[in-house]
């Protein structure tokens, strides 16, 4: 989106909430089904390791509810020979989301400082969760994960070709990919459908599946994930290395 020099609301970019506005998700119940965190590894030692870490300085961990686990090894073992998900990031401490979003916030500030509060929120929420405990961020619940693939020499396929990786790339079913890059986010969505996760159409990377954002996608009475708080997190859930 381009930078704005007025604050009259035509000047302002329009917000594309990908059929997730917060006021959606906020009113869908949750009733936690109990399913606890794994490690995603144990479950499907084939998939792979995201070492850098993508943007923010904060752990991350390869953890996931056991259902999601379980989908990802469904989905790992669709794919074609030699290709392999790559996971970046799984479960995420509710604390941790709370200052990522913090952060992002604020540079949003600082990049707009003509925008309203009211408008920054709006705006950063399509892409940051807000720590809304009661509608929780999907990662915070264990029921979300980003991932991409990779080839057997642990070369990632392209997904965003002819942009770069970022927001102008972000959307799934984005204008102007190249064929390759086309093809590549094809083959990530039939795995993972089919997997039973489904995606956020704001960010190809995103999967989930049990939070409200699965329920809201999926038409279902209500969330099977609610935030795991931090006294049930457990013992052995510590940063993935790899």
């Amino acid at each position: 989106m381009s930078e704005h020099s007025s604050t009259e609301p035509a000047e302002l970019p329009i917000i594309d909430h990908f059929g997730e506005p917060l006021e959606w998700l906020i009113p869908i119940p949750i009733e936690d089904n109990g399913e606890p965190l794994v490690d995603i590894f144990h479950v499907c030692p084939g998939l792979k390791w995201l070492e850098e870490s993508p943007r923010f300085d904060f752990p991350r961990f390869g953890t996931a509810r056991t259902s999601v686990a379980q989908m990802l090894k469904t989905a790992q073992e669709s794919l074609p020979k030699g290709l392999s998900l790559q996971i970046v990031g799984a479960f995420r401490p509710f604390e941790t989301q709370k200052a990522m979003y913090d952060i992002v916030k604020a540079e949003t500030q600082e990049k707009y400082p003509h925008w309203s509060d009211e408008f920054v929120t709006q705006y950063i929420n399509v892409f940051s969760a807000p720590p809304i405990w009661d509608s929780p961020p999907p990662h915070t619940t264990g029921g979300a994960v980003d991932l991409g693939i990779v080839d057997a020499k642990g070369e990632r396929l392209d997904m965003v070709s002819p942009f770069k990786m970022g927001w102008e790339s972000a959307p799934t079913f984005v204008d102007g990919l190249s064929a390759e890059a086309r093809k590549n986010r094809d083959l990530l969505i039939d795995v993972l459908t089919s997997s039973g996760l489904t995606n956020f159409r704001g960010e190809w990377w995103h999967w989930s599946y049990g939070e409200p954002g699965w329920a809201l996608r999926g038409n279902h009475p209500k969330a099977l994930y609610g935030a795991v708080p931090e006294d049930e997190i457990p013992s052995w859930t510590a940063p993935h290395q790899r």
